[in-house]
């Protein structure tokens, strides 16, 4: 993948190196969104690169995540759920609908890590059976 257009941070660089450690592969960059994809588990992830900027790891995931995972998730030491959805046109694997526009857009449930460990834990919460 080609990284001169959107380089990485150093944030970003080690947020990616944690998820390769679980399977997980950068698909997708754009100026406001990483994807990470899990060819294993079919799990497909957003890091939100607008919040890491600010040193805030904020994470995009399915909108429609099982209740028990997303139970296990608020459940987990340095990870809080959003109750709302964020909507985001770059989110390309996931559900779209109307959101105060004229055109469809992506949307996801937010989770913030509260650091690395956190979103380590958040990663294999998402792909557990």
């Amino acid at each position: 993948m080609n990284l001169t257009k959107h380089p990485l941070t150093e944030l970003e660089q080690r947020l990616i190196d944690v998820a390769a450690g679980q399977g997980y592969e950068l698909t997708h960059l754009t100026k406001y969104v990483g994807e990470l994809g899990d060819p294993r588990s079919h799990v497909t992830i957003y890091l939100d690169r607008e919040r890491v900027i600010r040193q805030v790891i904020k994470v995009m995931i399915h909108p429609e995540t099982p209740a028990e995972k997303l139970e296990a998730i608020e459940a987990g030491q340095g990870l809080s759920l959003s109750p709302d959805l964020s909507h985001n046109s770059n989110l390309r694997r996931f559900p779209k609908r109307l959101n105060n526009g004229k055109a469809e857009i992506g949307f996801a449930r937010s989770v913030v890590c509260a650091d690395i460990t956190a979103f380590d834990r958040l990663l294999h919460t998402l792909a557990a059976e």
